[in-house]
């Protein structure tokens, strides 16, 4: 490793002296001001057969986190990467569909008995419409059959707590059983959410933790989910201390950047089976 500073007057000793060692690679540190002797530096140096490579100076971290890319004719550093591909989303989206066309034909007896109970119990409307970020912060309306005497929405919206007492006793149960979430599947059949995701909050709760958690909207650069990494994981429910909430994050981050259709297969057979994914639910 050499440094580009006052090194081209050394440039013929240089190579005298790398010749005998038969090295693989010369990295040459450069700061900013010394771009121009660097790049004489490595010309110099390309008389030996090994590889050069000038690194800036206190571009480090940004190396390290970055992939050369051929974008058109220019050579980049690529940062970060859509996290899926088109080939990728078209796989999923051939799995959301199916998986909830299936869903919905299993769950017609749900469809029929659910709605009764509800007009049953309370007042209101069977379906309870809310409009939440979806894919690229865009708004979505989310269905869900209704589970409290309340339809809040937007700055008005305050999260369910245990013992809450605007909850029906139907809504309770079905709260517990996820069974509140079932209209979501037709959703996913118009494509504003994917049966695994990102789980979609409300507006306003959102907009509160974007500003306290760094790369917290970084979750919507996938369709939110019915189901997620998060709550199979048992990250769910209310979210009364910041740190819960950076753990949904963390685990919701770990899920887009680790994406494959088995991982969404596993995360539906451990939504319907796992234990952790009813703990926090009321």
């Amino acid at each position: 490793m050499v440094s580009a500073g006052g090194a081209l007057p050394q440039a013929h000793q240089l190579l005298a002296d790398c010749r005998p060692l038969r090295a693989d690679d010369i990295v040459i540190l450069s700061s900013e001001s010394d771009v121009p002797a660097a790049l004489a530096l490595a010309r110099a140096l390309s008389e030996l057969p090994v590889d050069v490579h000038v690194v800036p100076v206190g571009a480090i971290d940004l190396i390290a986190m970055s992939r050369i890319n051929q974008f058109g004719n220019v050579v980049t550093m690529r940062i970060f990467q859509c996290p899926l591909t088109q080939f990728n989303r078209a796989v999923k989206r051939v799995f959301d569909i199916a998986a909830s066309i299936a869903g919905l034909v299993l769950a017609i007896p749900f469809f029929v008995l659910i709605p009764i109970l509800i007009k049953l119990d309370s007042r209101g409307p069977v379906l309870f419409r809310q409009t939440r970020h979806g894919y690229n912060n865009e708004p979505i309306r989310v269905l869900k059959f209704r589970s409290m005497i309340v339809m809040e929405d937007g700055d008005k919206f305050s999260p369910a707590v245990r013992n809450d007492p605007r909850v029906t006793r139907v809504g309770r149960f079905l709260r517990r059983t996820n069974l509140d979430e079932l209209p979501q599947l037709f959703n996913v059949l118009m494509g504003n959410m994917s049966l695994v995701g990102p789980r979609p909050h409300a507006t306003s709760q959102n907009e509160t933790f974007a500003r306290l958690i760094a790369s917290f909207y970084r979750r919507h650069n996938v369709k939110p989910g019915i189901t997620g990494w998060a709550q199979v994981n048992g990250y769910r429910g209310d979210i009364d201390t910041l740190e819960k909430m950076r753990r949904r994050v963390e685990h919701d981050l770990f899920y887009i950047d680790n994406w494959s259709l088995l991982l969404d297969v596993k995360i539906v057979i451990l939504t319907l089976f796992s234990r952790k994914v009813y703990r926090n639910a009321y």
